[in-house]
C-alpha cells in the first residue's frame, strides 16, 4: 500500500451533515464538511485520550470528540477544549488534516506530507462532466488487494473467460499485440480491437455465432488509484469506466465507480446500466478473492508473464518504483500476504526452473 497519493475517500453526495468515517490503507479518517460546505479530512484519533472523532458531532462547522468535547477546525487545529475554556490551547492540540479537492462527484484526499507541487495530478476523467455524456456512480467492496484488482482490469486476456457472459467471446480468446502508450511517471494505456459475441433472444442470453469489433482502451492512473475502460462500438457508441480502487487494508478494497454513456441516456436505463457493471465486478471478484498470493508478488520469478501482460507489468513497476522512494505503507503481515510456497511434487527431483518455491 502506498501514500504519497490521491485517494477516493466518499462520493461527494454521500457527505453530508453528519461525519463519515473512512478507512484507508488500515488508517481511519474522519470525513465531514466544514460551515462553508467546505469537504475535510481528519485523522480519526483526538489527541486527549484517543477517543474517534467520527462517533462524535459535527458542531458550527467543526468536529466535536464525543468523549470530551474537544473541538477540531479543518486543519486538524484544536480550537475548543470544554473543560477550561479560558484556557491557553496547547500547541500539540491537533490532529492531521489532509489536502481534499472534490472532483467528478468524488471526493479526493492526498493521505501523505508532500508539498503541493510535489504532489502527483489526479487522473483525466473529462469525460465525467461533459453534459453530453449521462454518469452513473457506484461502489463496490472487495475481499481482494488492490493491486490485484486494478491488474485485473489491465488485463485483456481475462474477459473470455471471466465475463464469457457477460461481454467476453469465449471462442474467440486470442488477444492481438498491443502497445504500452502514453506511459509516464503516474500512468499508462493501451489499445485494442476486442471481439463481443452478438446475443439474441429476451434476455439476450443466446449465443448467434456473430461477433462484433469493439475498440477497447483501458490504462491506469495512481491517483485514485484509478483503472480506466473506454470502449467504442462500431456505430459510434462510446462507453467510459473509471473505477478508483481504495485499498481500506492489505485485503480489502473499496471501489469508487462512474459509467458514462453517449446513448440511452435516459435516466430510466441507469439501473440497467448500473446493474450490469455490479455484475462484472461481481464476476472479476469470485476470482480474485481465491487469488494466492493474496499480494502482488515483490520479485519476478514466482509467476510466468507473457506478452499479454505488459500493461500490467507496466502498472507493477510504477509501484515498485514509489516504494522505492519510500512511499510503502508498513505492514507487518503484507510480506507474508506476497509470497506462497507449494508441496514440491516428483518432477521436481528431475531439476529445472519452478516458478514457485516449495515447502
Amino acid at each position: 500500500m502506498l501514500k504519497n497519493l490521491w485517494y477516493v475517500v466518499a462520493a461527494s453526495a454521500d457527505l453530508r451533515d453528519a461525519l463519515l468515517p473512512v478507512t484507508v490503507l488500515g488508517h481511519r479518517f474522519v470525513a465531514y464538511r466544514d460551515a462553508a460546505g467546505t469537504a475535510r479530512l481528519l485523522s480519526d484519533i483526538c489527541v486527549h485520550r484517543g477517543a474517534s472523532l467520527s462517533a462524535g458531532r459535527r458542531v458550527n462547522g467543526e468536529v466535536q470528540c464525543p468523549y470530551h468535547g474537544w473541538r477540531y477546525g479543518g486543519d486538524g487545529v484544536c480550537t475548543h477544549i470544554p473543560a477550561q475554556p479560558q484556557a491557553r490551547v496547547p500547541a500539540k492540540a491537533r490532529v492531521d488534516g489532509y489536502p481534499v479537492i472534490e472532483r467528478h462527484g468524488w471526493v479526493w484526499a492526498f493521505i501523505g506530507d508532500l508539498p503541493e507541487g510535489e504532489r502527483p495530478p489526479l487522473p483525466a476523467l473529462d469525460w465525467a462532466d461533459d453534459p453530453d455524456v449521462r454518469v452513473v456512480h457506484g461502489t463496490f467492496d472487495w475481499r481482494a488487494n488492490w493491486e490485484r484488482i486494478v491488474e485485473n482490469g489491465l488485463d485483456f486476456a481475462h474477459a473470455p473467460f471471466v465475463h464469457g457472459t457477460s461481454f467476453g467471446a469465449p471462442d474467440r480468446p486470442e488477444i492481438d499485440s498491443f502497445e504500452v502508450s502514453g506511459a509516464d511517471e503516474w500512468g499508462a494505456h493501451a489499445r485494442i480491437v476486442m471481439q463481443r459475441p452478438v446475443r439474441k433472444g429476451l434476455l439476450r442470453r443466446r449465443l448467434t455465432g456473430e461477433h462484433v469489433d469493439v475498440v477497447t482502451q483501458t490504462g491506469f492512473h495512481l491517483s485514485g488509484p484509478c483503472a480506466t475502460l473506454e470502449l467504442t462500438l462500431g456505430n459510434g457508441w462510446r462507453i467510459f469506466i473509471a473505477s478508483a480502487h481504495v485499498p481500506v487494508d492489505a485485503l480489502h478494497t473499496r471501489t469508487y465507480w462512474m459509467m458514462g454513456r453517449t446513448f440511452l441516456k435516459q435516466a430510466v436505463f441507469d439501473g440497467r446500466f448500473r446493474a450490469r457493471n455490479l455484475r462484472i465486478f461481481a464476476e472479476d471478484h469470485a476470482v480474485l478473492e481465491r487469488i494466492r498470493p493474496e499480494c502482488v508478488p515483490d520479485g519476478w520469478q514466482s509467476e510466468v508473464s507473457v506478452k499479454s501482460d505488459a500493461l500490467q507489468i507496466a502498472f507493477r513497476q510504477r509501484v515498485r518504483g514509489l516504494e522505492a522512494r519510500g512511499w510503502s505503507v508498513g505492514d507487518a503481515a503484507v510480506a507474508e500476504m506476497k509470497v506462497v510456497k507449494v508441496i514440491g511434487g516428483p518432477a521436481r527431483r528431475e531439476g529445472g526452473s519452478w516458478a514457485l518455491d516449495a515447502c
